[in-house]
């Protein structure tokens, strides 16, 4: 997000292409990170992606890539992770059962539609938050002016993607943690992939 947006005159000419290279290094970690968890789930035959996360971060992406994102290029990215969380909900599904049978029986047994209501529940919760947040110009901190959205000034689809994605960020590190307690291994994921 944030691709048609202009820079302020006082913006140094190295930002942008610099932010973009970050930002492009950040989404190729992101691909590897996705598939080197559902390789390791299946090498391990138990999932990677603690339940909560990966709903949260399947919503996120279909209503960033639905409604918030505008370029193509923004959607195909999206468009690609949905791809590649395909791998990680067959793993959670598939793996889950047996991953959830000394915790809790009943997850285990209806962790499909359990991901399915999280995920439903996700994108409502992303939708509302994002609506609000482009309900308005110049919500949010520091100055708008620039940054468009629907063709209008003001609009910053950057920061409410960064506040959403913070919510799935945590939800993923506050997640793994507990499912390495509660396991008592890191099957599903490695050192190399956190």
């Amino acid at each position: 997000m944030g691709s048609n947006d202009v820079p302020p005159a006082h913006c140094p000419s190295w930002v942008i292409p610099t932010s973009t290279a970050l930002l492009g290094i950040g989404v190729l970690f992101w691909d590897a990170t996705y598939i080197l968890m559902t390789r390791r789930a299946l090498a391990t035959k138990t999932y990677g992606m603690p339940l909560l996360a990966l709903a949260l971060n399947v919503s996120w992406e279909l209503v960033y890539s639905f409604y918030v994102s505008e370029m193509i290029l923004e959607k195909l990215g999206f468009a690609f992770w949905l791809l590649l969380d395909i791998g990680l909900i067959y793993t959670t599904v598939h793996f889950g059962p047996e991953a959830w049978r000394y915790t809790n029986p009943w997850v285990g047994r209806n962790i499909g539609w359990i991901f399915a209501l999280l995920t439903a529940v996700g994108c409502v919760g992303h939708y509302a938050f994002a609506a609000w947040w482009m309900s308005e110009p110049h919500r949010g901190s520091g100055d708008k002016t620039g940054k468009f959205w629907a063709g209008q000034n003001g609009y910053d689809a950057t920061e409410v993607a960064f506040w959403s994605a913070a919510v799935c960020q945590l939800a993923g590190s506050a997640g793994s943690l507990v499912m390495l307690i509660t396991r008592g291994h890191s099957g599903g994921t490695s050192y190399l992939i956190w």
